[in-house]
């Protein structure tokens, strides 16, 4: 899978676990719909290198609020330290993804394109190449990523578009078929067919997604050199969010029907 002048790295060529930076670049763990090729085409970033990992103490949640009737949910990672067993579950996989290497100006573009960080918080996690057993602490690499700012619990399904670039993206960098599978188990959300489902998400829709629109393109005026907005925008970003969905919970739920695609399980372990 080229990326420019570069191809994916093989597992064996993955970089010193001790050199995060190379050249003052960046490597970065994508496990959204960032893992496709054409997804960072569009937004424009070259990746120096790339290969598939997973990351062995994370699960793939989808804890970032999006918009109801639209696109309900999208992608984080939570650790299994957050997560709280009940007394039966199936066991939940790893997160898979791709770590990116990215030069600082992609890296700034990246975090501008998800959300100029009012959403996510940036960490650090220890990556291993898909084809290793061994995840022995300090035999990774360390890959910057994005974890939700303010989780959105209990977790709404993932639209049904947005989920079909999880699997494609999957799919293209080779990840474990069983991992696919499990992408495809989770629950999804489509758009109601009947007359009173549609004219209920129009309405909503008509308010709320030119709002979001709005919001979204005051924080690319404001960034700071990191891909950040000014945190008095953020704050208002999150809290029109909530009263958003407040108001399908409470109100448009009753009376036109969920947006949501009801709520992700994980096989029962339930997030704390």
């Amino acid at each position: 899978m080229p990326f420019g002048d570069h191809d994916v790295s093989p597992a064996s060529e993955m970089p010193d676990p001790n050199q995060l930076y190379l050249n003052s670049a960046i490597w970065y763990f994508g496990y959204g719909s960032n893992i496709r090729s054409a997804s960072m085409t569009k937004r424009e970033i070259t990746p120096l290198q790339a290969q598939a990992v997973v990351v062995p103490s994370y699960i793939l949640t989808f804890d970032i609020f999006g918009i109801p009737c639209a696109e309900p949910a999208f992608a984080s990672i939570a650790t299994y330290q957050d997560i709280e067993e009940t007394q039966q579950h199936t066991q939940v996989p790893p997160v898979h993804g791709v770590a990116y290497l990215l030069t600082r100006d992609d890296y700034r573009r990246l975090v501008l394109s998800e959300g100029s960080g009012v959403g996510y918080d940036e960490i650090q996690v220890e990556a291993f190449p898909i084809a290793n057993t061994d995840y022995t602490p300090g035999k990774g690499i360390m890959v910057h990523t994005l974890k939700a700012k303010y989780p959105f619990r209990p977790n709404r399904a993932p639209s049904v578009r947005y989920m079909s670039l999880l699997i494609e993206g999957a799919t293209e960098n080779g990840l474990p078929e069983s991992y696919i599978q499990y992408l495809k188990s989770l629950p999804t959300f489509s758009a109601g067919q009947s007359t009173w489902a549609s004219l209920g998400s129009s309405l909503f829709l008509g308010f709320f997604a030119r709002a979001v629109r709005v919001l979204a393109y005051s924080t690319k005026l404001v960034v700071n050199e990191k891909g950040h907005c000014p945190r008095l925008l953020g704050t208002v970003i999150v809290w029109f969010y909530w009263g958003m969905w407040t108001w399908h919970d409470y109100v448009h739920a009753r009376l036109w029907g969920r947006g949501d695609g009801g709520i992700i399980h994980y096989g029962g372990l339930r997030l704390s």
